[in-house]
């Protein structure tokens, strides 16, 4: 008699420290994206010798979704909230955060800020449940107001492109928050050892959220980056022509944010990024950078 598989694997969180902050990543699920329209001024030789050199797919690439919680002691804070169980626009591999964060001890009425680096739908979904109740019911939303302004905006809904479901999703998941929103400008900081900067061009108001604790600093970027081997390497290549706000500023966002992070040693965190998406960038002498994985280990 056979052993029967178990068809399961361990669950998706995991914690490392930043000072006296303790952070944990829970996995949301990913995307499986086609390579379609993706990275549209790359040179197709480069993009091959990434794929054989890194041993990457060669006809898709997955996207992990990596939200954060970081215990800052007095506060419970949320750094995007994943797709959401509600939405399969972008697949059927998501919306795996709340499972993740009980399996991590982490309920969510426990959570006090949630932080969006911008309100697309594989970031913002995850607000609510399928009923449109909150899933986070004590929590100040935050969000750039640049961002809000995007994404909240109703004259997306009579337009016939993906900015109309886009928008038709944000609006449901933000409308239980509306009380509780907090608008801020890019630059500002908004929470005691959180500091904000600009990442925009994916979105409008894409942010990054730069936290510190005891003169360690890590940086939450959403999607000014999407791939650990294509962005550090290009950091030219747009994203999406179709998908960005504004593909030529988001390239140099990309550029701006990778030159910060080496620059002031802060560590990276890329939110579609291998599981759990924490690390270092590194640059090399022509100018470029390396993304280096820190090393997934059961010691805190």
């Amino acid at each position: 008699m056979s052993a029967p598989k178990q068809g399961t694997q361990n669950a998706g969180w995991y914690r490392f420290r930043l000072g006296s902050f303790e952070c944990t990543v829970a996995w949301d699920g990913y995307i499986h994206h086609s390579y379609e329209g993706i990275y549209p001024n790359a040179a197709p030789e480069e993009m091959a010798r990434l794929k054989a050199l890194y041993r990457l797919p060669v006809d898709h690439i997955p996207m992990d979704l990596n939200p954060v919680v970081v215990n800052m002691g007095e506060r419970l804070v949320l750094i995007d909230t994943g797709m959401g169980k509600w939405s399969t626009m972008f697949g059927d591999k998501m919306g795996r955060l709340t499972e993740n964060l009980a399996a991590a001890g982490i309920a969510t009425d426990q959570i006090d800020d949630i932080l969006m680096t911008h309100l697309h739908p594989d970031h913002s979904f995850g607000l609510v449940h399928p009923d449109g109740s909150p899933i986070y019911p004590k929590a100040r939303l935050h969000v750039c107001d640049a961002d809000w302004q995007e994404w909240t905006d109703e004259v997306n809904l009579t337009r016939n492109d993906f900015r109309k479901p886009w928008t038709e999703g944000t609006l449901k998941a933000v409308a239980p928050y509306r009380d509780r929103l907090q608008l801020f400008r890019a630059g500002d900081q908004i929470l005691p050892g959180v500091t904000t900067a600009s990442v925009a061009g994916h979105a409008r108001g894409m942010t990054a959220f730069i936290f510190e604790s005891d003169g360690h600093k890590v940086m939450f970027t959403g999607d000014v980056a999407h791939h650990q081997i294509y962005d550090p390497v290009h950091p030219e290549w747009y994203f999406h022509m179709d998908y960005d706000s504004d593909p030529e500023q988001g390239a140099t966002a990309k550029a701006t944010i990778f030159r910060r992070a080496v620059d002031e040693g802060i560590r990276f965190h890329g939110y579609h990024f291998p599981y759990p998406g924490l690390g270092d960038l590194v640059r090399e002498s022509d100018g470029t950078y390396r993304f280096f994985p820190e090393p997934v280990t059961p010691r805190l």
